[in-house]
């Protein structure tokens, strides 16, 4: 196993929202292993009735920022526990 991707789907008054996280061993990173599962989860996501994908991202990990953009999401100015909130809003 090199790492895994995770999605947290709760409800809001909108709908389903998914909370998106990713890690990846140390002897694997820098192959884009975390930006192809990544994108991965969004696409079967989107295929799912969530109207919102959302992540948290330390503002000192560019490689996290990385994934996250490569999955379709963008920073907001939204922060939770010192990480930058990133969103897809999907529908």
């Amino acid at each position: 196993m090199t790492g895994y991707v995770q999605a947290t789907v709760t409800a809001d008054e909108r709908g389903a929202v998914a909370e998106i996280a990713w890690v990846v061993g140390i002897p694997w990173q820098r192959r884009g292993i975390a930006s192809e599962a990544a994108r991965s989860l969004v696409a079967w996501l989107r295929e799912h009735p969530v109207h919102t994908v959302v992540a948290h991202v330390h503002p000192e990990y560019g490689a996290s920022a990385a994934v996250a953009t490569a999955a379709g999401l963008a920073p907001t100015d939204r922060w939770h526990d010192g990480e930058v909130g990133w969103q897809l809003t999907i529908r």
